[in-house]
């Protein structure tokens, strides 16, 4: 099996649920977290960084890791430009944004692995389909609201109490 395979196999199965960081209605998995299951599973690991000022002076966050295992050695590289608190990319950033950007880009280069890449995708890595309870009740919600908008509309109160 290739390294980068077994990379993959490890990664992809670790549940990261109980690590993940809610901001600004986005989630985010913990940098710290990540990095301890990367030296857990990994340690013989390095990345660096490198940073571009694109036309507007936005910047561009590089980041690239290495993994070795015997011989064999992986590599993956991943992009992010430095945002602020709505995902706006920043002019001329300060290094308290920079040094931000950094620990959120070597999370979404290992997601690249698989360590919580379904917080990317927004949904499980899974091959079971969603219940179809949840399908039905959002369907019953939307009878409900229906019934009550026309009953409210009609003036109907007999309707509008069931």
């Amino acid at each position: 099996m290739s390294l980068h395979k077994q990379i993959w196999d490890t990664f992809s199965k670790i549940d990261v649920s109980g690590h993940v960081e809610k901001k600004n209605g986005l989630d985010y998995l913990s940098w710290a977290f990540a990095i301890s299951k990367l030296n857990e599973h990994y340690p013989n690991n390095s990345y660096a960084f490198t940073e571009t000022t694109l036309d507007g002076g936005t910047v561009m966050t590089e980041c690239v890791m290495t993994i070795q295992d015997g011989k064999e050695i992986a590599v993956r590289t991943m992009w992010l430009p430095v945002m602020d608190y709505r995902n706006k990319a920043i002019a001329n950033p300060d290094a308290f944004a920079i040094n931000t950007t950094r620990m959120r880009c070597l999370v979404k280069c290992l997601a690249m692995w698989g360590l919580g890449l379904s917080l990317y995708s927004k949904t499980e890595l899974t091959d079971e389909p969603e219940p179809p309870k949840k399908r039905i009740n959002k369907e019953k919600k939307q009878r409900y609201v229906t019934a009550f908008l026309d009953a409210l509309e009609e003036e109907d109160a007999l309707a509008l109490k069931q």
